[in-house]
């Protein structure tokens, strides 16, 4: 990725917090548990990474001299105000949180995009915890921890 298009850093926020939500599931995981839990972060991840990639080619290419270059930073100076919104729009959308600490509240403007890990990872926190709560003889007391 390309320094200028400052995506490095925020990307391995993101990967970090969807690799530690998948990573808190695990649970004595056998290979298999493992494997399945490293494919779903690829499949989360990336992609987001893949176009953070040709973003920064594309920021490389629009700073050379040629002429191409020159009318894309022209078009950049003159583009419509409802499309600046729309960029700042999306990149506010993106706000990554953990499955494994109280979710923090969302009521911003702009709506948080969706974070695949913590809606697969809280389903299965969830799980987990009733697992912990029902008593193995079939008991549904609940276990003090």
């Amino acid at each position: 990725m390309n320094p200028s298009g400052a995506l490095g850093g925020i990307h391995a926020i993101h990967d970090a917090v969807a690799l530690a939500n998948w990573l808190s599931t695990l649970q004595l995981a056998d290979d298999k548990v493992t494997e399945k839990m490293f494919k779903e972060y690829y499949t989360e991840r990336y992609p987001i990474a893949k176009a953070a990639f040709k973003t920064g080619q594309m920021f490389t290419h629009n700073l050379g001299k040629n002429m191409l270059a020159v009318v894309v930073r022209g078009m950049m100076k003159r583009i419509p105000a409802w499309i600046w919104r729309r960029i700042i729009c999306k990149m506010f959308e993106s706000r990554p949180q953990c499955s494994f600490f109280p979710l923090i509240e969302d009521d911003a403007l702009v709506k948080p995009s969706y974070q695949r890990s913590l809606h697969k990872t809280l389903v299965i926190h969830k799980e987990l915890t009733k697992k912990r709560t029902v008593l193995p003889t079939g008991n549904s007391a609940p276990v003090t921890v």
